[in-house]
This record gives structure tokens, C-alpha cells and sequence, in this order.
């Protein structure tokens, strides 16, 4: 007789066990969004962080007025850059 009345009472153990799942969903969605910002921040910071030097911060050495002419960058130099060419 028990286990009949046991039967007969609503289950609100199926409706705690789904706000569980909930939970644990809405938690598992805000952890997968806070890391994809974070990833793509420490990409942007990456990407922008390469330094970059513009001809008006560049240092002048005595080679840029004088020396030989580098094709591969457009400068006078001392004639030494590995990658460069340079007129016979």
C-alpha cells in the first residue's frame, strides 16, 4: 500500500532534475562565450602588438647617406644585407 501512494503523489524530482540540467547548460554557454572573448582578444592583442618602425622613427646611420644602393629596400647602405642586391 505504501509504495501505491508513493506511486499516486506527483514527482517534482523530474522538474528539479531538468532545472538542474538547465543550470548547468546556461552555465557550460556563459563559460564557451567568456572563452571565445578571451581568445579573440589575446589574438587582437597579437596582431597589434607587432612593432613596427616608419621611416620618421627610424635611426639615421652614417650608411644612409652614403654607401651603396639596397634594391630590396630602395636605402643607401653599408653593403652588408644578406637579402638585398646590390648594382656590380
Amino acid at each position: 500500500m505504501i509504495y501505491h501512494q508513493v506511486m499516486k503523489e506527483p514527482s517534482t524530482n523530474n522538474r528539479q532534475r531538468q532545472a538542474g540540467v538547465e543550470l548547468a547548460l546556461r552555465k557550460c554557454a556563459m563559460f564557451t562565450v567568456g572563452l571565445a572573448i578571451t581568445l579573440l582578444d589575446i589574438l587582437r592583442e597579437l596582431f597589434t602588438s607587432t612593432e613596427v618602425r616608419h621611416d620618421a622613427e627610424r635611426r639615421l646611420h652614417d650608411s644612409d647617406f652614403s654607401g651603396e644602393i639596397n634594391h630590396r629596400t630602395g636605402r643607401m647602405d653599408a653593403g652588408t644585407d644578406p637579402y638585398g642586391w646590390y648594382d656590380d
